[in-house]
This record gives C-alpha cells, sequence and structure tokens, in this order.
C-alpha cells in the first residue's frame, strides 16, 4: 500500500492518508523495528525499519563520478569518518580541500571520465533496481546530489567556491558549465532508466536564505536547472528539488525551472508555499529535528499537527522530518512521532 500510496501523491492524487518519506540513520529505532542486531546487515535492518514505520518514499541519490573528486584515491587528513552522527551509518566529511586560491578553483578541469551515456544508464538502472528491490515497499526515485552549485562545493568547499565566483564570474561561468555537461550527461542516462520520480539536490541556501544573491543563481544557475529537469520531465518523471536552508526567496525561480515539488526545511515558509503551491506541486518537509531532539513528547506532536493542519490537505504533501533522523534524538520522543502521524495522517473521509 505504502508504494502506490507514494507514487499517488507524487502525481497530485487524493490519498487515503498523508504520503510519508524519511532518511532514518537513527541506530536505536533501526535496532528495534528491525528485530535483529542491525550491524550484521545495515541494508536489511533499513529496509524493515521502513517497512515497519509503513513510510512511502525514500531519498536516493547516484553519479557517474565521484561528487568529491578524488576518483576514490583519498589521500590521509583529507576526510574523516564520524559516528556520533549514527553508529550504524557513520558519515564521512571532507575537511581538507586540495585548494589554496581562487586561481586553483578556476584553473580546474571536470572530468566526466570516458563512460558513455548508455554506459551510466546501465549502471544506474542496476543500482536503482537493487534498491527498488531492496525497499520494495518504498518508491525509490532516481536522484542526484550535485545538480549544478554542488559540484563546486563538494571540489573545493563553500568559501573556496564563493571566492572563484566573486573573483571571476566568466571563468566561474566556464567551469560551472563544465560541471553542467557532466550533470546533462548523468541526467539523460536517468531519463532512460525506470524510474518515476526524482531527487534533484543542490544546496544554494542556508537557514537565513540564498548562499548567493538571487540575481546571481538566476544567471548561471537555474538556466542549467531548466535544461536538466526538461531532459527528465520530458519522460514523465516528476523532479523534487532539495536544497539545504531557506529556500522561500527563490522557491519562483525553481518552480519556474520546472520543478514539480520541493523538500523544505522548517526555516521555510510551509504555510506561504501551500498558498502559492500546494495543489499543483509535490510538497515535503518541514517538521523541525530541534522539536524531536531537545524537546518533550508534546513536542513532537505539535509538530506532527503543525504541518498536517497546514499541508495535510494538499495532495502531493509528504510529512518528514527534514533532513535525518540522527541517534541522538530520544527514541521515545520518536515512536511520539510515528503514532501521532498515524492517527493524525488519515484524510477526513468525504460526506
Amino acid at each position: 500500500m505504502c508504494y502506490e500510496r507514494g507514487l499517488s501523491a507524487i502525481y497530485l492524487e487524493d490519498t487515503k492518508r498523508v504520503a510519508q518519506i524519511e532518511y532514518i540513520m537513527h541506530t536505536g529505532l533501526i535496532g528495534v523495528c528491525a528485530g535483529f542486531d542491525p550491524f550484521r546487515d545495515p541494508e536489511k535492518a533499513l529496509a524493515r525499519t521502513y517497512e515497519v514505520l509503513d513510510t512511502d518514499f525514500i531519498f536516493y541519490t547516484q553519479h557517474s563520478i565521484d561528487i568529491h573528486g578524488v576518483d576514490g584515491k583519498r589521500s590521509e587528513g583529507d576526510f574523516v569518518t564520524k559516528g556520533n552522527w549514527s553508529k550504524l551509518y557513520p558519515s564521512t566529511w571532507r575537511i581538507r580541500n586540495d585548494v589554496s586560491s581562487e586561481e586553483d578553483v578556476l584553473n580546474f578541469e571536470p572530468s566526466p571520465g570516458d563512460q558513455s551515456t548508455e554506459q551510466v544508464m546501465g549502471a544506474f538502472q542496476e543500482t536503482h533496481s537493487k534498491y527498488q528491490g531492496l525497499y520494495s515497499s518504498q518508491v525509490v526515485p532516481g536522484g542526484y546530489y550535485c545538480t549544478t552549485f554542488m559540484w563546486c562545493v563538494m571540489h573545493f568547499g563553500l568559501e573556496w567556491t564563493i571566492k572563484a565566483a566573486a573573483r571571476d564570474p566568466r571563468r566561474f561561468e566556464k567551469l560551472l558549465n563544465r560541471f553542467g555537461e557532466i550533470s546533462m550527461r548523468d541526467f539523460r542516462a536517468w531519463s532512460m532508466c525506470d524510474i518515476k520520480a526524482f531527487i534533484s539536490h543542490d544546496d544554494i541556501c542556508m537557514t537565513e536564505g540564498p548562499i548567493m544573491n538571487p540575481a546571481w543563481l538566476r544567471r548561471y544557475v537555474f538556466p542549467w536547472y531548466g535544461k536538466l529537469w526538461q531532459v527528465l520531465r520530458s519522460k514523465g518523471i516528476r523532479v523534487i528539488f532539495c536544497s539545504d536552508g531557506n529556500i522561500d526567496r527563490i522557491i519562483d525561480d525553481v518552480a519556474s525551472a520546472g520543478a514539480d515539488g520541493f523538500i523544505l526545511e522548517p526555516s521555510c515558509d510551509l504555510e506561504g508555499t501551500v498558498r502559492k503551491y500546494g495543489d499543483e506541486k509535490v510538497i515535503m518537509g518541514n517538521v523541525d529535528l530541534r522539536a524531536l531532539t531537545f524537546g518533550g513528547r508534546e513536542d513532537a506532536v505539535r509538530e506532527v499537527s503543525r504541518c498536517l493542519r497546514t499541508a495535510g490537505h494538499c495532495p502531493g504533501y509528504f510529512i518528514n522530518v527534514t533532513g535525518s533522523i540522527p541517534d541522538n534524538v530520544p527514541l521515545e520522543n520518536l515512536w511520539t512521532y510515528f503514532n501521532a502521524f498515524r492517527k493524525l495522517g488519515l484524510r477526513p473521509k468525504a460526506t
């Protein structure tokens, strides 16, 4: 039922219950839901967790090349693995980039490798089929973490990216376009795969709003969104845009570029987005992780109530703890969150 419910929400069809997408990394929750030691088989344990919690959609991305630009050759000290976020799914963070000047960024030549679009498609389809089989109860979308801007952030770090963009906009545009061509090959490959939806991720915002001036984004980034997303949408694939932070100031630009929906962090104006796009776009998220982490059970219920009261009537709304659910969230708050949603997430019957 949850696969069909997720698909119906993506196509803006009314369902008996509001849909749900969660990115669960919480070792304790996964262990309890799986019913066995999750370290024995983390993927099977996570699949069982999504099934037990009756979620409808998962977060998934894949690229044809290393998004860090190191092609598997990681130098000691460049990356660090942190288990404090999740013991079962520890996070790998890049703490040092091989960049010492704006010129290092501007002179960089991205390498797409020697794979054809068809070869990339074959790799994408093989891996996606594996995960759709594993998470058979959920819709597994296609996905891409570095749509355009994030290529530079992952390769050079945010600070050097901004400095290089300000130093020489024309040369930076050429660099961005070279990355864009890699994305275009991969998006074409994804468009040939057996997928119904696609998560297009690009961190272009922070909590206060866009990282770069919206005018800059309109000049250099959003045109690429339009071209990339059209490749997918021409095949009937629904495109969901995802960024960290508050996208309120650029949400209309993202919609104009062709996004079929958005993932909203708690800093975003859910009510305003619902007023503008509630009947015509997929809307995911807005549950505040801080309330579940630092509040009590009543705070978890309030977050569920707030989001459902604001967006629960929208046919394409997915409740979601935006970002991921890490180990430090009290387990009792999580049970309260999921149980409250089961109770409150049912749509009222038509009279």
